[in-house]
Formats: structure tokens, sequence, C-alpha cells
């Protein structure tokens, strides 16, 4: 009998995967433990092996195609058997259509809730409290996050007139349909609104729109920009934030550099300034509770230990893994987890508890040249830190004018937590140990 492959579900969050590459063709033998395919997700990207041996009888989702988790992907099973039912195999995860409840109300009580539903405290008890079923609501916040806007938007959305029944969509197209900007009461479906026929009414509508050599047509972004999109737009509407800017001379930083160079080469380290820094910052951030700490549900929780993330380019979007308990660590230890930090994510090999549990982003675009700028705050920590470009300035040093390397640093906080003189004081101190490195072991 032929066997499900289905979409794993590698994390917590992870509400879909797209698939990379099919390691094998259809028709190919399998052996069990082969790597059959790579998904990549909006953090990571993972080889997935086969669970069973057998041929690959049929691939339901061909690669460059995302797909939600737990879906069957494809089928093995022995040379020359038949599948049934392989279409709209894809939205096996979806609910059963609606029915209707003697209230009037449309309820759901034949349908189980989402695997996995991600929603907040507070859409979960208002959901409760109308007596609606959350998994029928469609998710704006990250990673398909259901938020109380969602069930407010969900409970005023009006009834139609006359008793008529509403359109019956599977979750799954509803929020194609609102990607794709498709009118679900425009469609005309053979019981209710699936996935498929949300694609098929897109590309009606798209042929016959009318054509301009100046039209361009949009592309849907991959995973990972998708996620950068929603957790930027995310902080920016929860963090009422404020970007505090320092200079700093870093003579003093450039030397320990170079005078630790060669101890650091002996372990195979290449000590760079963001090494320092992120040491520098975690002693700072045991000094200021309050900044290495997070705040949600009016709840503030101080971490004990410092958990420095870096924001690693990755193609054309961010990675921010994090060192964990930089505080507790020496120099060399720090460096050395930062660079295989750094080269996993941009490898695609980094682990999900490697970008989880962070209290403190720092955001480099000094070697862009950048002098300043505003860096957005990494949820749900209550600051983040840029570091621009080192530049050769002219400063006044007892009262004769210099040349010294000078460097911005830009603190952006949560003023609902971090006021400003307590971000002045952070930045100040911060600036004073780099310029000054031996305060480092006081």
């Amino acid at each position: 009998m032929a066997q499900e492959v289905l979409l794993p579900k590698l994390g917590l969050t992870m509400t879909e995967g797209t698939i990379d590459e099919w390691k094998f063709k259809e028709g190919e033998f399998v052996k069990k433990g082969d790597i059959l395919y790579s998904v990549s997700t909006d953090k990571l990207t993972n080889d997935v092996e086969a669970d069973a041996e057998g041929v690959l009888l049929k691939i339901l989702v061909p690669a460059g195609e995302t797909t939600a988790c737990k879906a069957v992907v494809a089928y093995l099973g022995e040379a020359g058997e038949t599948i049934a039912e392989t279409s709209a195999q894809t939205e096996k995860t979806e609910e059963k259509p609606q029915e209707q409840t003697g209230k009037g109300t449309t309820q759901s009580s034949a349908a189980p809730i989402r695997e996995g539903v991600l929603a907040s405290p507070a859409a979960k008890k208002l959901a409760k409290e109308k007596n609606i079923e959350i998994g029928l609501i469609v998710g704006t916040g990250p990673n398909g996050r259901i938020t109380l806007q969602d069930v407010e938007a969900y409970l005023a959305n009006p009834q139609p007139e006359n008793g008529a029944e509403k359109t019956k969509t599977s979750p799954m197209a509803a929020k194609l349909a609102e990607e794709l900007g498709v009118n679900i009461e425009s469609i005309s479906a053979d019981g209710r609104v699936m996935k498929k026929d949300v694609l098929a009414a897109a590309n009606v509508e798209a042929a016959s729109a009318p054509v301009s050599n100046n039209d361009q047509q949009p592309v849907k972004v991959n995973a990972l920009r998708r996620s950068i999109a929603a957790n930027m737009t995310l902080s920016w509407q929860t963090s009422p934030r404020v970007t505090y800017t320092h200079p700093v001379d870093t003579t003093a930083m450039k030397e320990m550099r170079d005078k630790l160079k060669v101890a650091c080469k002996d372990d195979n380290v290449k000590l760079t300034f963001n090494h320092i820094i992120i040491k520098m910052t975690a002693k700072v951030l045991m000094e200021f509770p309050d900044v290495n700490a997070s705040f949600a549900d009016n709840m503030l929780t101080r971490h004990t230990h410092a958990n420095v993330g870096l924001a690693v380019a990755k193609g054309d979007g961010l990675i921010v893994p994090n060192v964990k308990g930089v505080d507790t660590k020496s120099l060399i230890e720090v460096a050395k987890e930062t660079e295989a930090l750094i080269e996993a994510a941009r490898s695609g090999k980094i682990a999900m508890e490697d970008m989880t549990g962070g209290t403190f982003t720092i955001s480099n675009l000094g070697p862009y040249g950048i002098t300043n700028f505003s860096p957005i705050i990494n949820q749900p920590e209550l600051a983040i830190l840029g570091v621009c470009d080192m530049v050769e300035t002219p400063v006044v040093r007892n009262g004769q004018i210099e040349i010294r390397p000078m460097m911005n640093l830009c603190l952006t906080a949560d003023h609902r937590v971090v006021d400003g003189v307590m971000a002045a004081k952070f930045l100040k101190r911060l600036c004073d140990l780099l310029e000054n490195p031996y305060l480092l072991f006081t």
C-alpha cells in the first residue's frame, strides 16, 4: 500500500514550508534514510529523510511550491502501484465543511482544530467567549498567528441576508484568496471553495486584465522575506521606539584587537570588532537588567543571562542567530561560537534553537559605509544596537585637533520599559567600555 510522505513540522512556529529540491525523480527507488527532498522555512533549510523505502510514485508538491505542515507532498510504494485521489491531497490538513447550528451561527462541530494553531491569548479568550472555532479564522500575524484583531474581524463579518449561506471556504483557500486579491464570493465551486479554486480564479482574473507593456506581474516573496515582513510589522506596531546615537572613539578597541590577534590565532580564531562589541554589550546588559528583558501582557521578564544575537545577511534577507550566555564566556569562546553560527546561517544549516531565546540584538552596517541608522527591535526584545562605520574624523583632544577613528552606536529602545535616561546611561556605559576595554575585567 502506498505510503504518504508528509511535510514535517520543524519548529513550534512553523506553519508551512517550501520544497526547494527533490533528490529523486518519480519512478526512482528510495531507500529508508535517503535524503528525499529539502524544505525551507522562514528561518532555515532542512533535508528530509525518507521514513520508508520504496518507489517514488507521485510528487504532489513540486520544487518551488509552498504547502502547509503535515500536508502530503508525495507517495512511496511498490513499482506500478496506483494512487487514488491524488488531487487535492495537498489540502489534507484543511477542515471539513462548516455546518449550520441551531442558533443561526456558522460553527464547525465536525471540523477538527488545525494542528498547531497559533493564536494570541487574547484571541483564544475572545474566540472561546463567542463560541467560535478558532481554527476557522485566518491569522494575519507572524507565521499565520491569529491575533485579537483577526477574531474581531471574523465577528464583524456580516452574515448573508434572507438566510442564504455564506460561501463555504477552507482556511487555506481564504488565506490564499486574500494574498492574491481574489473575491471568494465570486467563485463558483462544487461544495466549498478550495485552494485549487482560488488559483484557478486568480489565473482567470489575470488573463482578463488589460495588458500593458509597462505592467509588471507581482511575484510572491519567499518564506524568509514573508517572515521578516511580518516580524518587522509586528515590531513597528508593538514598540513605541526611540533611537539614541552616541559616538565612540575606537582607537583603544582597535589596539586591543591587534594585541589579541596572536593569542586568538593560536586558537584558530580571527578576532573581529563584532566579537568585542558582543562581549562588551553582554557586560553592560548584566548591569542594566531592564534592557536585557522582554515585555508582554504587562509583565516584565528580566533574563538572567545575555543571549546576544547578530543579524546575518542570507540571500536577500536577514537571520539572527544568538550566542547563549555571552556574559559567562570568554572573548575567544564568543568569537568561536559567533563565527560558527554565521557559517551555519549562511549555509542553511542553522538549528532552530540557535535562533530562539535571544535577549538583545546587534546589527552591524559599518562594512557598507553606513554612519547612522535606526534598527527595528527584534520582538520580544526591548532594544537593538546598530553599529556604524569607523570614520577617520577630526576631533578636539586637550585643546588640539586630532584625527581619530570614530564610530556611531545607535540604540533603538522600547520606551514602554526603557526610557530616555536608562537608554542614554546604557549607551554611555557601552561607549566607555569600548574606549577603555580594560574596564571589561573590572
